[in-house]
C-alpha cells in the first residue's frame, strides 16, 4: 500500500499486533475452527474442512461446527443413548499435520468442555498422538471414566508382556498403575462439567528396546503424570515407528451397558495445536514451572500503540524493553516489514528510523537471551506512515458527514476482518479478530453486534447486543455503548455506511472506527454512502499466520489466488476451480507483509493484507 500522492488524508492507524513465543514457531499442527462455518457436516464436508480421509459419525448427524460463548466457532460431538464404539457413537478420523514429518517425540493439547449433564459413565476416549502406516499403528489417546477420571489409553504396536501392563494408565503423580483396592489413587485427576479443561500431552519415543521414553500429562497446566522410564512405544525392532498424525476419536468404548449413555449427550472441543516444544495451557510457550529454560520478555515502547501514524519524512524512535526471567538479554534485533534493521545489545534498546516512502510497515522487536539455548521472542505493531495535507477534518477524525440523515438499511449477517481506528483518544483494538453485525431495518431488529478478539480479553466474544442502545432505524442513527468490557469503547457513536464498511463515529472522544474487509486505508474526505452494497463474504485466518492460511466464502469469479511480497514478487501462485474454500500452507514464506490478491479472468482483483510470522 502506498499514499505517496494522495492528499488531504487523515490519521490512520494500525491493523494488529503481534505477540509470539519463540515455541509457536515449533507448531506442526493448529486448528481453533474459526475459519469453518457453523452447522452439521457431513463425511464430505469434514474430510475437507479437517484435510481427512474418512470420518466415522458425519454422516450420521454427529459432528458439528458450534458458536460457543466467549470462545468463536468449536467442534460439536454429538453421544446418542445407548451407543458405543466408533460406528454408533461420537466421531473418528486421523488428521495429518500441517508440517509434514515423523516425529520422535511431540506435545498436543487442546481444550475440552462436558456440559453440566453430561453422563461419563464407565468410560470414553479421547484425541491424542498416533503413528499410522498400511502395516504398523500405534495411538495414544486419553480416556476418561467414570466420575471424569483421566487415563492415558493406549495401543501399541507390540502389546507390552510385563506384568502389571494395561492399556489405562491412570494420571497420577503417585503410581500410574496401581489402583489399591480397585480405587483411584487420591492424586488422580478428573475432568469438571460445565467448565472449559485444558488437557496437554507430550510423548517421547523410547529408543528402540531401551526404557528411556516419555508420557508426561497436564490438566489446566498442572503436571497430572509423569512416566520417564517407557520401554513400550518401540521394540528393538520398530525403529521405523514415528508419530506422524492426530487420532481425532472420541466415543464411549467399552463391551457392557456401564458403558451406554442413558440420554443423548454432546461435549466441545477446541484449540488443537501440536508442538515440538511446550505449549501450556494460554497456548503459548508455557512451561511447568521446572527447570525449563524460559524464554525472553519484550515489549516493543515505541510506537506505544497500535494506533499511531507519522507523516512522511519524521524521524521515528522505535524502543523496547526486555527481560529474561531465567538469565540475560544478548541483543534486541529492530525489523521492518520482517527484514532486519538495526540491532543494540545495550538497555535502553532503541534505534532511529526514517522512512523513505508513504505506506504501510510492520515495526518489530525480537529479544534474544545471552547463552542458553537462544531462545527468543518477538512483538509487532503494525503503523502507517502517511503523505497528506492537514486540513478540513482534522479536528474530528473521520466524520464521513455524520450524522446522516438517512436510517441504516438491512444488513445481513456481515462480518469484518479490519478494523481502523482514525483520529485521537480511540480505543486500541490491538486484539480484534472481527466485527459482526446483523440488522434488519423492516423489524427495527438488531440480532447481533459483536466483536471477536484474539487473546480472550475481556471475552473471545463479545456480546454487545445487550450493551447498547441504538436508533439504526431512525434518521441520524446511533449506538451508545456501556459495560462492554473494551478500553476505551464505551460511549456515543453515529453510524453509517461508506460503500460495503460499517462507520462509527464517536460524538465527543473525536475518533472513528473504521470496520472493513478491505485492506486499503479510509480516505477521511467526509464522504458518505448510505446505500448498502452486498458485503465482500471472503474471509482468511489466521492473521498473523505461522504456518497454514485458511481462506472461506471465495467468489466463483476468481480464478487464481496470488500472494505476493511488499516488493511485489510473486510468492505463492494457486489456480482455483470451483471451490469456496481453500487451505494454503505458508510456512515457507519469510516473517513479514505479505499481499494476498484474488483475481478473475476479467482482470478485476482484491487485495488483503497478510502478516506471516
Amino acid at each position: 500500500m502506498n499514499y505517496k500522492y494522495i492528499r488531504n488524508v487523515f490519521t490512520l492507524v494500525s491493523l494488529c499486533f503481534t505477540s509470539f513465543l519463540f515455541a509457536q514457531e515449533n507448531y506442526v499442527y493448529q486448528n481453533d475452527f474459526d475459519h469453518l462455518s457453523s452447522g452439521q457436516y457431513n463425511r464430505d464436508q469434514i474430510k475437507e474442512a479437517l484435510n481427512v480421509s474418512f470420518c466415522k459419525g458425519a454422516d450420521e448427524g454427529r459432528v458439528h461446527i458450534s458458536d460457543f460463548e466467549n470462545r468463536g466457532k468449536v467442534l460439536d460431538v454429538k453421544y446418542p443413548e445407548g451407543q458405543v464404539k466408533t460406528g454408533q457413537s461420537g466421531m473418528h478420523t486421523k488428521v495429518p499435520f500441517d508440517v509434514e514429518g515423523e516425529y520422535d517425540e511431540l506435545y498436543i493439547s487442546y481444550w475440552v468442555y462436558f456440559p453440566e449433564d453430561f453422563e461419563f459413565r464407565a468410560g470414553g476416549k479421547l484425541p491424542g498422538l498416533a503413528y499410522q502406516t498400511s502395516e504398523r499403528n500405534m495411538s495414544l489417546r486419553l480416556m476418561w471414566r467414570y466420575d471424569g477420571l483421566i487415563e492415558f489409553y493406549v495401543h501399541y504396536n507390540t502389546e507390552p508382556t510385563w506384568d502389571g501392563w494395561h492399556a489405562s494408565i491412570n494420571w497420577s503423580l503417585t503410581d500410574p498403575y496401581e489402583e489399591p483396592n480397585g480405587e483411584p489413587q487420591a492424586d488422580q485427576v478428573k475432568f469438571k462439567k460445565g467448565q472449559w479443561n485444558h488437557v496437554e500431552m507430550y510423548n517421547k519415543l523410547n529408543t528402540p528396546g531401551q526404557n528411556d521414553g516419555i508420557m508426561r500429562g497436564w490438566l489446566n497446566g498442572d503436571l497430572a503424570i509423569d512416566i520417564t522410564d517407557n520401554g513400550d512405544y518401540r521394540q528393538a525392532d520398530e525403529g521405523d515407528i514415528h508419530l506422524n498424525i492426530i487420532y481425532l476419536s472420541t466415543f464411549f468404548g467399552g463391551s457392557d451397558e456401564t458403558f451406554q449413555p442413558t440420554k443423548d449427550l454432546e461435549a466441545y472441543f477446541d484449540d488443537f495445536i501440536v508442538s515440538t516444544s511446550r505449549i501450556g495451557d494460554s497456548g503459548g510457550n508455557g512451561g511447568d514451572g521446572g527447570n525449563e529454560n524460559q524464554a525472553p520478555i519484550v515489549e516493543l515502547t515505541s510506537p506505544t500503540t497500535n494506533n499511531e501514524s507519522y507523516t512522511l519524512g519524521e524521524t521515528i524512535t522505535l524502543r523496547a524493553n526486555a527481560s529474561d526471567p531465567d538469565g540475560d538479554i544478548d541483543k534486541v534485533n529492530f525489523k521492518i516489514d520482517g527484514t532486519y534493521y538495526r540491532s543494540d545489545a545495550s538497555s535502553p534498546y532503541s534505534a532511529s528510523w526514517t522512512p523513505t516512502e508513504a505506506g504501510t510497515y510492520v515495526i518489530a522487536a525480537r529479544a534474544f537471551e545471552k547463552d542458553q539455548e537462544g531462545l527468543s521472542i518477538e512483538t509487532s505493531k503494525t503503523v502507517v506512515i502517511l503523505n497528506y495535507d492537514d486540513g478540513g477534518d482534522s479536528g474530528r477524525g473521520c466524520s464521513f458527514n455524520t450524522p446522516v440523515s438517512n436510517s441504516i438499511s438491512n444488513i445481513e449477517k456481515t462480518s469484518f476482518t479490519e478494523v481502523y481506528v482514525l483520529g485521537s483518544n480511540g480505543p486500541s483494538m490491538s486484539n480484534f479478530r472481527k466485527f459482526t453485525i446483523n440488522w434488519n431495518a423492516a423489524s427495527n431488529g438488531l440480532y447481533q453486534f459483536a466483536i471477536n478478539t484474539n487473546n480472550g480479553i475481556p471475552s473471545y466474544y463479545v456480546d454487545l447486543k445487550n450493551k447498547l442502545t441504538h436508533t439504526l432505524g431512525q434518521s441520524n442513527p446511533s449506538v451508545t455503548i456501556s459495560n462492554s468490557g473494551i478500553s476505551g469503547l464505551d460511549g456515543s457513536y453515529w453510524i453509517t455506511r461508506d460503500g460495503d464498511s460499517f462507520v462509527m463515529v464517536s460524538k465527543t472522544e473525536g475518533f472513528t472506527l473504521y470496520f472493513s474487509n478491505d485492506d486499503q486505508a479510509p480516505s477521511c474526505t467526509n464522504r458518505s454512502s448510505t446505500g448498502l452494497t452486498k458485503v465482500d463474504s471472503f474471509s482468511y485466518y489466521p492473521n498473523p499466520v505461522n504456518n497454514s492460511i485458511f481462506m472461506n466464502g471465495i467468489d466463483a469469479s476468481f480464478h487464481e489466488i496470488v500472494i505476493y511480497s511488499v516488493n511485489s514478487q510473486i510468492v505463492k501462485s494457486i489456480k482455483l476451480g470451483k471451490e469456496n474454500s481453500i487451505s494454503i500452507n505458508v510456512d515457507s514464506l519469510n516473517a513479514g507483509l505479505y499481499f494476498i490478491e484474488l483475481r478473475s479472468f476479467k482482470g478485476e482483483s482484491k487485495r488483503y493484507k497478510l502478516v506471516k510470522i
